[in-house]
């Protein structure tokens, strides 16, 4: 029988909450759902990983073990029960494919499973190595808005990365829309091209988006592994070729305005109202050319109403245009793109439309109009 203390309740719940995000849900293989706990003196390490995902997490000073033992437990309940105790110290006693869990009054006692039989992954050092500041990568990762939900082009559902020079950049694309970031290091590295699937860039996100320091990553061929204070995040990538997606963006304009981001998703919101209650989810956008130039933004459905908006513009250069787009499209892309002023650049009828922070050549996004029947 081995004792173990945990001595704080709720930085243990924060840890297993955070890998519980990587534990299989739906799966043949029932280690993988449960946590895989090492305990070492004062260490604990807590593994979750669905085999394509992997979280582990290493806490120093929370706990307390006679001797170094190793424990699969079922996530779920592990997770439930540990939140349902009294905040504070946790008592751990583990036997022989079981576990006795106590605080206060209460007292419970479950299954395990042998830690032999958990699979390992890879935590070590090969590979590529990258230190980025963690809002760069967020704002890279966020790009997932643009990546395909089809399961018919895998590639698609993932966000492409990869270096050249001092710079790592991030694309992501469905075919009907664009996304892409760019970010600037310190020194050249010679970072591999690969693709992160849209739920991995997900969970990194949550796991970096409060950071203000650096994180590092590692890649290899197969795997991605980001690495935060004590957390450690490995994901599978998605093999394949990415496709040129170079070709697609036009390079020139035959008009040009700047408006209000916050503005625009204000007036974007309000017209999804109606937009979003047909098939397309789709608005119309057109320039007008007065005293005060303007974008004039509506949509409608038959049976239901119609909605105009009007937003007023400026450096407004070229012709006007008329189009219809997706009124969701245009949001994520507004959204992801975090200015005061946002550019858009139009090529004319049935071309793509580009929107890039005013000022900021680090990324934009490219959105398709929805053809004219």
């Amino acid at each position: 029988m081995k004792k173990i203390v945990i001595k704080d309740s709720e930085r243990l719940i924060a840890d297993l909450s955070k890998a519980y995000r990587a534990v299989a849900k739906q799966t043949t293989i029932p280690i993988l759902t449960g946590f895989h706990l090492q305990f070492t003196g004062e260490s604990l390490t807590i593994t979750g990983s669905d085999t394509d995902n992997t979280i582990q997490i290493t806490e120093e000073n929370n706990c307390s073990s006679s001797k170094p033992c190793a424990i699969v437990v079922p996530a779920r309940i592990f997770l439930d029960i540990v939140r349902k105790l009294p905040a504070g110290e946790i008592q751990l006693k583990i036997g022989t494919n079981e576990i006795s869990i106590s605080a206060g009054k209460s007292t419970f006692e479950i299954k395990t499973m042998e830690a032999d039989e958990y699979p390992s992954f890879p935590f070590n050092d090969t590979g590529v190595c990258v230190e980025i500041q963690a809002s760069d990568l967020a704002n890279g990762l966020r790009l997932g808005y643009a990546c395909a939900v089809s399961t018919t082009r895998p590639t698609l559902q993932g966000i492409h990365i990869f270096g050249k020079e001092k710079a790592v950049t991030f694309v992501a694309t469905d075919a009907h829309r664009l996304g892409t970031w760019t970010v600037q290091l310190e020194q050249e590295i010679p970072l591999p091209k690969m693709i992160l699937p849209a739920r991995a860039a997900e969970e990194m996100i949550k796991l970096v988006e409060d950071a203000t320091d650096k994180v590092t990553i590692h890649c290899t061929e197969n795997s991605l592994r980001l690495s935060h204070q004590n957390v450690t995040y490995v994901s599978r990538l998605i093999s394949g070729t990415y496709p040129d997606t170079s070709r697609v963006i036009p390079t020139n304009f035959s008009t040009t305005f700047v408006a209000n981001r916050d503005e625009l998703v204000k007036v974007l919101e309000r017209v999804s109202i109606v937009s979003k209650e047909g098939k397309t989810n789709m608005c119309r956008l057109r320039v007008t050319q007065s005293a005060m130039p303007s974008l004039l933004i509506s949509a409608s459905q038959e049976g239901m109403g119609k909605v105009q908006e009007e937003v007023f513009i400026s450096d407004l250069e070229g012709e006007m245009f008329e189009m219809k787009f997706s009124t969701k499209y245009l949001l994520d892309a507004l959204r992801h793109l975090k200015a005061k002023e946002v550019m858009f650049h139009a090529s004319g009828v049935n071309a793509p439309l580009i929107i890039r922070p005013k000022g900021d050549d680090l990324g934009f996004a490219l959105v398709l109009p929805v053809r004219s029947v």
